[in-house]
């Protein structure tokens, strides 16, 4: 079984898609995983190339997570190297678990592997995310669940070795929170980050975003570097300050590489109508002027999702109640032009033909937002 997958474009426009893939034991649970990137050269029409690396067998030794992006930028000595960084459960032994970093010299064709947290802690890390710098720079955010902290590490040499881990921030919430709107499935803490590549005045800075406690609900949270990682802001709340409850929850992080505006995209339950935090809308947060201000946040999505209620049916036919809205959303920036992406349950909430009641599924929408 593959899962996780996660895309990007390197700048001869080959596309990458990283996953794990997932062996079953005859009933017996998990036997392994094992991370795999293939790439295409025809904008994803098809994939002849696939190259499989690091497997680890046993149930705790879970490659988990991938997360995958590529250095576009001209310039970088290391352009078009394709990185990918997952988390994987292994006790936080000096060989294996921890969170790993794969580079690619030769468009995905082979891989080598480092480790980019403390090889000697606990190892208890998830929701990896590399990200790249305007010169180069390899850049690499998780949460550290074990010290409840964003962590982060950074690589000068195309990711062949890692500078020792700091701290982005201290949060609350370890590892995840059974929210209304996610109850089953719990929303998890992980960052999203981008670097400012644009030649504005604000090249070179890191973003960060969270999620975590906010004054009255869970909120997402920003934090800015202007030296390469080494000191971070303190955590400021993104998103309309409002006088009720809110859930925030699943966010992504973008740095526009032509405008350098930053735009964080993430789902939101102010337009509930239930009084319990179970609606659920898309909206997009921007700011032009490296964080320090933000415009009012635009709404995305058009229909407020509500997973407690089909036309008066609880369960919901046709929701996955043990995934619901799963652990990510998504966004894209370039040009002033931001793609968000994200899961909702508006469709079907009336009866469907052939079907004796209401459905309502989960299905993948995006937008264009200029």
């Amino acid at each position: 079984m593959a899962s996780d997958p996660t895309l990007a474009f390197d700048s001869k426009g080959n596309l990458f898609y990283g996953y794990i893939v997932v062996f079953f034991g005859h009933g017996n649970g998990i036997n392994g995983t094992q991370m795999a990137v293939a790439r295409s050269t025809d904008g994803g029409r098809t994939w002849p190339q696939a190259t499989f690396f690091w497997f680890s067998g046993g149930t705790d030794h879970f490659n988990d997570k991938p997360m995958i992006t590529a250095d576009r930028t001209a310039g970088s000595p290391f352009r078009d190297r394709v990185y990918i960084a997952w988390d994987a459960a292994a006790g936080g032994s000096a060989t294996g678990g921890g969170v790993l970093v794969a580079r690619s010299k030769d468009s995905g064709a082979s891989f080598s592997v480092a480790r980019a947290d403390e090889p000697h802690g606990p190892g208890r890390a998830i929701g990896a995310i590399p990200f790249v710098g305007p010169n180069g720079e390899l850049y690499v955010a998780w949460n550290d669940y074990a010290a409840n902290t964003i962590a982060f590490s950074s690589s000068l040499d195309g990711g062949a070795t890692f500078s020792p881990q700091v701290v982005i921030s201290p949060k609350t919430i370890p590892f995840d929170a059974g929210i209304p709107a996610e109850f089953s499935r719990r929303a998890l803490v992980y960052p999203a980050c981008d670097t400012d590549r644009s030649a504005g005045p604000n090249r070179g800075r890191l973003y960060c975003s969270w999620m975590d406690v906010g004054d009255m609900g869970t909120d997402i949270f920003l934090s800015t570097s202007g030296d390469g990682g080494a000191t971070w802001s303190a955590a400021r709340a993104v998103g309309d300050r409002l006088p009720f409850a809110v859930d925030r929850f699943n966010h992504w992080l973008a740095v526009d590489a032509v405008t350098g505006q930053v735009v964080i995209a993430f789902y939101d339950t102010r337009n509930d109508t239930t009084g319990q935090r179970y609606g659920t809308d898309f909206y997009l947060a921007r700011s032009n002027d490296g964080a320090a201000s933000f415009a009012a946040d635009i709404r995305v999505s058009n229909a407020t999702s509500n997973e407690h209620d089909c036309n008066g049916v609880f369960p919901c036919v046709g929701i996955n109640y043990g995934n619901q809205q799963g652990d990510y959303a998504g966004v894209a920036s370039y040009g002033g032009v931001a793609h968000p992406l994200w899961v909702d349950s508006r469709a079907n909430l009336d009866p469907a033909p052939g079907c004796s009641r209401g459905i309502k599924m989960e299905e993948v929408f995006t937008a264009t937002v200029k």
